[in-house]
């Protein structure tokens, strides 16, 4: 059956490259789509990651993960940095992230870009790891597959057990020339993952399947409908994030998370009052992370327990929620914070603006 579906989908391989370059058609036997295939996969595997997240600094409770590829790297002191294109909502609100390639890294957001949902992550080994390389990146000349093209999606779905699993399609849908439309199987955990044609070129990466539709009340399972964000977009966007540290969110957020004091120590200290809390400070916000990149990285910080708004105390979720709902970029809010520093309590006051 495999074989009767390749040989279909044979008269419909080609691929074309525009830009300055004269358009360019492959026509595929099936032997060599199957060697391609495994070629190809030998040759980007190694420098295809995922994208861990953890609850908290102790890095025991993976909470979910994405892909990615490692595709530049720069000298640092100390061996190499690494960068991992992948999706904005892969590390969207995460503070604790890794790469896992056959073992973890911790990493960083570097650069974001919500709108076009990718996002640029690093990490630091003096390992000489595989990468894909900025050539793709250069100029306006990308690979463009034609409806019924084969591509090659690698990823790790459902869990790191099928890491870097590698899954076969075509592209079913062109129109949007800012997406790709293909039926490469592709799951949770696939997302920033990238998409090759079978001459090894970059298509893009992916960022989300339809799942399902709702008919007449409803709703139905659908299949064989993914999308890739196509080097159209992806090439200015990366390297905007990489050269410029590029940061584009789509609304404004304080970049926390949080709960109660009350919340706190009942449920994260087992009604124990830890040491960073004072014994008096039974109300206020706690802070539990700070989202990398929004305007409370490096001024609040984890353990920080936020008293007041603009000058209104905060005693609750609700009272917070309500003070800063409706915020706009470049609003300033005044944080005033107990924090534990150094055995000591201290009041701090932070300006954000948004």
């Amino acid at each position: 059956m495999k074989k009767i579906l390749l040989l279909f989908l044979l008269s419909m391989s080609s691929i074309f490259l525009v830009g300055c370059y004269n358009t360019e058609t492959t026509t595929y036997t099936l032997e060599t789509v199957e060697s391609q295939i495994s070629t190809i996969y030998e040759e980007v595997s190694p420098m295809t990651v995922a994208v861990v997240s953890f609850s908290d600094d102790t890095y025991t409770v993976n909470i979910g993960h994405g892909s990615g590829l490692i595709y530049d790297r720069e000298e640092i002191e100390q061996g190499y940095r690494y960068f991992v294109i992948t999706n904005f909502h892969v590390i969207e609100s995460q503070s604790y992230i890794q790469i896992y390639n056959n073992e973890y890294y911790d990493a960083n957001v570097y650069a974001l870009n919500e709108v076009e949902d990718l996002a640029l992550v690093t990490f630091e080994t003096t390992e000489d790891l595989a990468i894909f390389g900025t050539e793709q990146f250069e100029g306006t000349v990308y690979a463009k597959p034609a409806i019924g093209s084969f591509v090659l999606a690698v990823g790790t779905p459902l869990e790191l057990t099928y890491f870097n699993t590698a899954t076969l399609g075509v592209v079913g849908h062109t129109d949007n020339p800012k997406v790709i439309q293909h039926d490469a199987s592709i799951n949770p955990g696939n997302s920033g993952g990238p998409l090759f044609d079978l001459n090894g070129n970059l298509l893009g990466f992916n960022t989300w399947k339809r799942a399902t539709v709702i008919s007449n009340g409803q709703e139905i399972s659908v299949e064989g409908i993914g999308f890739a964000i196509s080097m159209m977009t992806a090439i200015p966007t990366v390297n905007r994030m990489r050269h410029e540290k590029e940061v584009v969110f789509k609304e404004p957020k304080i970049g926390i998370t949080v709960t109660t004091v009350e919340v706190a120590i009942e449920e994260l200290f087992n009604g124990v009052i830890p040491e960073h809390i004072e014994a008096s400070q039974t109300s206020g916000i706690y802070v539990l992370s700070v989202v990398p990149l929004r305007p409370s990285d490096g001024l609040v910080f984890e353990k920080d327990i936020i008293t007041h708004v603009n000058g209104v105390q905060v005693t609750s979720l609700e009272e917070l929620g309500l003070l800063i709902q409706g915020a706009s970029f470049n609003d300033l809010f005044n944080l005033t914070i107990r924090r534990y520093i150094n055995g000591s309590f201290q009041t701090v006051t932070v300006n954000l603006v948004l």
